[in-house]
């Protein structure tokens, strides 16, 4: 099988690069290195082709900022890439993570799993949700299926079906891509999550928040409350289609 680790990394973050290649290079993993889109230089031409704020609102209580259209972009990159060069599966690192020293056990037992899949989380946002029926991939890790995907895109493993089904729905951006990616019912993703999460937050400043704060963004509290009302119906009247773990066997 094809298959590819890629780290998505600002030019200017050299620090954050470093850190990602000497733990990679002690895991012995070879590596791309993805150059992450600078939200900040896209031009408002650029800006238009990719995004428009009625839908944003229609599906997101904020208005994105520069730095989360730039964040998605350098996800739809490696997506692209994966498509390009038809490979059947891939790392996706964001650069300001710490990886487990079983990382290389876990990159041979996703790639010997027989069932397709399309998405696998390796990572938590502020909180961690429920596992349903989980699974031993390796003796360190266990595979099983959520409800609600833990927010970050700092780590995950993307299969070709799943490069192409992200692809296919991430234009207009209207969503951070890790909110967006919680919305898997709506793109007949097949996920999953492993556990204990493999990646975990390195102590770096969000450079998407270092571009603009997102406190200063303007509140829509009512619109804040109907949207997770409604993402709470929808997650439970999708919960048939989550994927069967039981079919993935080694």
């Amino acid at each position: 099988m094809q298959f590819k680790v890629f780290v998505i990394n600002l030019d200017k973050s050299t620090d954050r690069m470093a850190f990602m290649r000497q733990q990679l290079t002690q895991l012995n993993i070879e590596y791309e290195r993805v150059p992450a889109v600078y939200g900040k230089e896209l031009s408002d031409s650029e800006i238009s082709r990719i995004f428009d704020q009625k839908t944003n609102l229609a599906k997101y209580d904020k208005v994105l900022n520069v730095g989360e259209l730039g964040c998605y972009l350098s996800h739809v990159n490696c997506w692209n890439k994966m498509v390009d060069n038809h490979i059947d599966y891939a790392l996706i690192l964001e650069d300001d993570s710490i990886l487990d020293k079983g990382m290389s056990d876990l990159i041979d037992s996703v790639g010997k799993l027989q069932q397709k899949w399309d998405y696998i989380k390796l990572c938590h946002g502020r909180k961690q949700k429920e596992v349903i029926d989980p699974i031993a991939l390796n003796d360190q890790f266990s595979l099983g299926t959520c409800l609600k995907l833990p927010s970050s895109t700092r780590g995950q493993f993307v299969s070709l079906t799943g490069a192409k089904k992200l692809l296919a729905t991430a234009m207009p951006i209207a969503r951070p891509v890790d909110i967006d990616i919680q919305y898997w019912f709506e793109k007949k993703l097949d996920c999953f999550v492993v556990r204990p999460f493999p990646v975990l937050e390195a102590d770096f400043e969000s450079e998407i928040g270092s571009l603009e704060n997102r406190s200063f963004a303007k509140k829509r509290p009512l619109k804040r409350i109907w949207q997770k009302i409604s993402f709470e119906i929808k997650v439970r009247l999708n919960s048939r289609k989550l994927p069967q773990i039981s079919n993935l066997s080694n």
